[in-house]
C-alpha cells in the first residue's frame, strides 16, 4: 500500500499543472496587465495564454484580445497581423476580426479599408456588426457620390444578400434612399414592405419603418392614411403577463402624440386631438411625452373655451408630474392650479384657436428622424 501511494505521488508530480490550469493562470496575468493599462505587455501575455490554450476557441479568443491590446498600444502592424490571421479562419472571432481589420486599415488607407469592409459584410452577413457596417458603407457612398448612386448600390446589395439576415437593413436603407431622392410614394411603399416582411416582434426596424411611412403619407397630403399606419403600429402593443404595464417601444408614445397632432393641425378636430393627448398620458406611463401631452391638452381646452377641461388636465400634471417644466405655468391657464415656486419660462398665447395652439418644444421632432437606433446594432466596429 505504501509503495502504491508513493507511485501515485510521483505520477502526480510528473504531470505538473494541467493545460487548463496553465491557460487560466496566463489569462489571469493577461487580464491584470490589461487593467493596469500596460497594453503592449498585455498583448504578450495574451499571446502566452494562446500558446497554452487547450482549445481552438480559447486560443483564438486570446489572440483576439492580444490584437486589441496591440491596437491600444498603438502597435497597428502587430494588431493587423493577428486580425488578418483570425479573419482568414472560420472561428468565433473571424467576423469581428474581419470588421476590425477593415476599420484599422481604413484609418490609413480609406479605399482599401472600404474594400475590406465590403468583403467583411459579404462574408459575414449574419454578424451583429454587419448591419451597422452596411449602413455606414451606404452613407459613405451617398456622401461621396450622391443618393442616387447609393440607391443603385443598395439595390445590388439587396439582390445579393436579400436572403440573408441583412434583408431588413437593406430594405430600410433602400426606402431611406428613395426618400432622399424625392421618390416619396415609392419610399412610402418600400417602408411599408420592410415592416411587412419583418413584422413585430422580430423586426428590429418595424416601428421605424412604419413611422417613416406615416410621415411620408403626411407629406403626400394623406393625413388619415398616416393615422392608419400609426394605429397599425400601436395595435401590436402588448400588455405584460403580470397585467402591469406593457412591452414598450420608444415609437409607441411618439406615435400616439403624432396622431393627436394630426387631428389638431391637419384634420381640424381638436376634440379628438384632446382625447388622443390624454391617451399619451394614460397609456404610456414611462414616456417623457406625458407632461407635453397634458400641457397641449390644456392649451386645446382653453382654446375651445373649456376652462374646466384645461384645469382637469393641469390637475393631473401638477399632481403626478410636478417636476415638469410646465407645472410653474399651470396658473396661467388655470387660476385654481397649485402655486409653484419656480418661474414660468413659457410664452402663453392670449387665446389661440384650436388649430393655432402652439406645438410643444419636445413634441415629435424625433419621430420624424430616419433613425434606426431602436433597432440598430450598438456594437462598434
Amino acid at each position: 500500500m505504501r509503495t502504491f501511494l508513493a507511485c501515485v505521488a510521483l505520477t502526480c508530480a510528473a504531470c505538473g499543472p494541467s493545460q487548463d490550469a496553465r491557460f487560466a493562470a496566463a489569462e489571469v496575468r493577461a487580464n491584470a496587465t490589461t487593467r493596469a493599462g500596460r497594453h503592449a505587455e498585455a498583448a504578450e501575455r495574451w499571446l502566452e495564454a494562446a500558446r497554452v490554450a487547450d482549445s481552438r476557441v480559447s486560443r483564438e479568443e486570446a489572440e483576439y484580445r492580444a490584437a486589441r491590446s496591440y491596437e491600444r498600444a498603438q502597435l497597428a502592424r502587430e494588431a493587423l497581423a493577428l486580425y488578418e490571421r483570425l479573419a482568414r479562419g472560420n472561428g468565433e472571432r473571424a467576423a469581428r476580426a474581419s470588421f476590425d481589420r477593415a476599420r484599422l486599415v481604413g484609418e490609413h488607407d480609406r479605399a482599401r479599408g472600404e474594400a475590406l469592409l465590403v468583403f467583411a459584410i459579404r462574408r459575414h452577413p449574419s454578424s451583429g456588426l454587419a448591419p451597422r457596417a452596411l449602413r455606414e458603407h451606404l452613407r459613405d457612398r451617398e456622401a461621396e457620390h450622391g443618393a442616387r448612386a447609393a440607391l443603385d448600390e443598395a439595390g445590388r446589395w439587396l439582390g445579393e444578400l436579400g436572403a440573408s439576415e441583412l434583408d431588413e437593413t437593406l430594405r430600410y436603407e433602400r426606402a431611406r434612399l428613395l426618400e432622399r431622392t424625392g421618390l416619396l410614394a415609392e419610399a412610402r411603399a418600400a417602408y411599408v414592405e420592410t415592416a411587412e416582411r419583418h413584422p413585430y416582434p422580430a423586426g428590429a426596424l418595424w416601428d421605424d419603418a412604419l413611422a417613416r411611412a406615416a410621415s411620408l403619407e403626411e407629406r403626400l397630403g394623406r393625413p388619415r392614411e398616416a393615422i392608419a399606419l400609426l394605429e397599425r403600429m400601436l395595435a401590436e402593443r402588448e400588455t405584460s403577463s403580470s397585467g402591469l404595464g406593457s412591452y414598450e417601444r420608444a415609437r409607441y408614445a411618439e406615435a400616439r402624440f403624432r396622431i393627436a397632432e394630426i387631428y389638431r393641425d391637419r384634420l381640424a378636430d381638436p376634440a379628438r386631438a384632446r382625447r388622443e393627448l390624454r391617451r399619451v398620458y394614460v397609456e404610456h406611463p414611462t414616456s417623457l411625452l406625458r407632461d407635453d401631452a397634458l400641457w397641449q391638452e390644456a392649451l386645446l381646452a382653453r382654446a375651445m373655451a373649456d376652462p374646466a377641461g384645461a384645469c382637469a388636465a393641469l390637475a393631473l400634471l401638477t399632481t403626478n408630474l410636478a417636476s415638469s417644466r410646465y407645472a410653474p405655468c399651470a396658473r396661467k391657464l388655470c387660476p385654481s392650479a397649485p402655486a409653484d415656486s419656480r418661474e414660468c419660462h413659457l410664452e402663453i398665447p392670449v387665446r389661440p384657436t384650436p388649430s393655432e395652439a402652439p406645438h410643444s418644444a419636445s413634441s415629435s421632432s424625433s419621430f420624424f428622424s430616419s433613425s434606426s437606433s431602436s433597432s440598430s446594432s450598438s456594437s462598434s466596429l
